[in-house]
């Protein structure tokens, strides 16, 4: 998941990502990044789903 997302365009950096918890947090450049581009990289994998929280 961790190269799925650093590779979105607008993050700046994955700064952790943890299964156990089911979160991902990452820095991104507010005017760049698609929230949507997020969640379609998480969803790549079929064992994840996905939501933004701000």
């Amino acid at each position: 998941m961790q190269d799925a997302l650093s590779k979105v365009t607008g993050v700046t950096e994955v700064v952790s990502v943890s299964h156990a918890d089911s979160k991902a947090v990452v820095k991104v450049k507010k005017d760049e990044v698609k929230t949507e581009d997020l969640v379609q990289a998480v969803e790549a994998d079929p064992r994840f789903t996905a939501q933004v929280i701000e």
